[in-house]
Parts: structure tokens; C-alpha cells; sequence
């Protein structure tokens, strides 16, 4: 199994070396300064890829070692999810997707490492937007959990895309493994998901997938609702903002809604964090 995690690792990272050692020698013997500037940005593109691969090794090393920092305090669950949506805009934008948040009023903190639940979902998103063709939709949303779920946070992040068959479903959380959609686009390393629910899980979590061909994925995943053992001891919560601050009832532009707003889903308040992509 060493060997074979050993050989992997040595393709994935030989890939994207070779690529960066191509553009530089092109750039060093002369080049043509009507494509240095594209040759200069795919070697930027695998300095990043490089980048990203050397910290999942490393990050996977962690939690298999049981080495990766993890702290816990209470997180408003729903600022954490729009601002993972709003650092992705511009790639939305740039494909023509359209990108938005739902979340239930008056959701409960949960407990969990804010800087784990924002790689959480920004590694989820990042998948629906690679997936999602222009015209498509990725919509990020997080209400309570019900019943089995109670006394917990539920994050999902669906989009549509071209779906996931039955078979591959049941290896996508594994350590590089990849569905026939990854392979096919490149780039990934296999690695992402697996980190990505082992992360949850650490935090208290649990992950699953819902999925048809043709129909688009949905990936959830839940965090335990934050228990403060006494006022005085409970401590700020985090990733709050002012516009969050303002409340359920207020709109991102700051103007009052209605009362009784919603958009058609009982007891969830729409957050347009972007205007439709035409």
C-alpha cells in the first residue's frame, strides 16, 4: 500500500514540476513576448497546484497521525457559509454560474474550528463550481437538523451538474480516489473529500452524498449546535459580521424585510449574495 501511495504521489507531483521546468526553459532560451505572458500563467497555475498538493499530503499526514491542529469554540454557521460563497464569486462569475446562500432564520452557533469549517466548504464549493456547466446553479444552504439530525447544523452544498453514478459514490470520500468526472477534468489529487470529511468528523460531524446521473450532487454535512456551559464562560462567537449581526430579519443591503419574508421554503431567509448571472 506504501508503495503504492509512494508511486502516486510521485506522478501527481512529477506532473505539474514538469510543466513549471517547460515554461521556464521556454522563457530562458528567448521565448515569443506574444505568448511569454500565457506561458508565464500556466507555470503559475502549477506552482499553485504544486502548492495545493504539498498541503493535502501533509494535511492527510495529520490526520492520519492524529497531528492536525483543531481547536473548538462557537461559529455562526451561517456568516461562515456566505463568506466561503463570496470568496468564490469571481470563479462563479468568470463560468457563468450562479452562486447563492440559503439559510434558515435564527439558526443556533455550532461548535467546530473555524478555519477547518471554512477549508470544509470551500473545498465543497470549489467541486460544485468545477462540475457545474455555465447556466448552472450551486446553491450553499444551512438549516437545522431534524429529527435523527437534532441537536445539530446542516450544511449542503448542491449543484447541477452532470451527477454521480451509484458506483463511484461509495469511493469518493476515499484517499485519492477519484469519480470518472474528476479524472476527466484533471487537477485534483483524490485527496480533498477524504480530508474534507475527516475534518468534519474530528469537529463532531458526519458527511454523505446525494446523487442521480444527470441530475446534480449534493454534499452535506453536519456540525453539533454549540452548548455554552455557563454565560460566563461561553466564549465570543466567531465569523460574525455586521450584516449578520443585524439579524435574520435584515437584508445584506441593510434595508428591513418584511416580516414574515421567505422564499418559499418554510423558515429560510434567502441571502442573494450576488445579482442572477444573465
Amino acid at each position: 500500500m506504501e508503495d503504492k501511495t509512494a508511486a502516486y504521489l510521485t506522478h501527481e507531483l512529477r506532473a505539474p514540476l514538469t510543466a513549471v521546468r517547460c515554461a521556464l526553459e521556454l522563457l530562458r532560451d528567448g521565448g515569443d513576448p506574444a505568448t511569454d505572458a500565457e506561458v508565464l500563467q500556466i507555470a503559475l497555475r502549477n506552482v499553485e497546484r504544486l502548492a495545493g498538493l504539498i498541503d493535502d499530503i501533509l494535511e492527510t499526514s495529520q490526520l492520519q497521525t492524529g497531528r492536525l491542529p483543531l481547536s473548538s469554540r462557537p461559529l455562526e454557521s451561517g456568516c461562515a457559509a456566505r463568506d466561503a460563497v463570496t470568496a468564490l464569486l469571481p470563479w462563479a462569475d468568470r463560468k457563468g454560474v450562479k452562486l447563492a446562500v440559503v439559510r434558515e432564520a435564527d439558526l443556533p452557533p455550532v461548535a467546530g474550528d473555524p478555519k477547518r469549517l471554512t477549508q470544509v466548504l470551500t473545498n465543497l464549493i470549489s467541486n460544485a463550481l468545477k462540475f457545474t456547466p455555465a447556466g448552472g446553479r450551486v446553491e450553499v444552504s444551512v438549516r437545522r437538523g431534524r429529527r435523527d439530525r437534532a441537536g445539530s447544523v446542516v450544511f449542503c452544498v448542491r449543484d447541477t451538474g452532470p451527477g454521480i453514478d451509484p458506483e463511484e459514490q461509495t469511493k469518493l470520500f476515499r484517499y485519492f480516489a477519484q469519480g470518472a468526472a474528476g479524472k476527466a477534468a484533471g487537477g485534483g489529487t483524490g485527496l480533498g473529500l477524504a480530508i474534507a470529511r475527516a475534518m468534519v468528523e474530528l469537529m463532531g460531524g458526519s458527511m454523505w452524498l446525494e446523487s442521480e446521473p444527470g441530475r446534480g450532487a449534493g454534499f452535506y454535512f453536519t456540525l453539533p449546535v454549540h452548548i455554552a456551559l455557563s454565560t460566563a464562560a461561553s466564549a465570543p462567537l466567531e465569523g460574525g459580521s455586521r450584516a449578520f449581526e443585524e439579524g435574520a430579519g435584515r437584508r445584506e443591503d441593510g434595508q428591513d424585510r418584511p416580516e414574515g419574508h421567505h422564499d418559499g421554503r418554510a423558515g429560510r431567509g434567502v441571502e442573494p449574495v450576488r445579482r442572477d448571472h444573465p
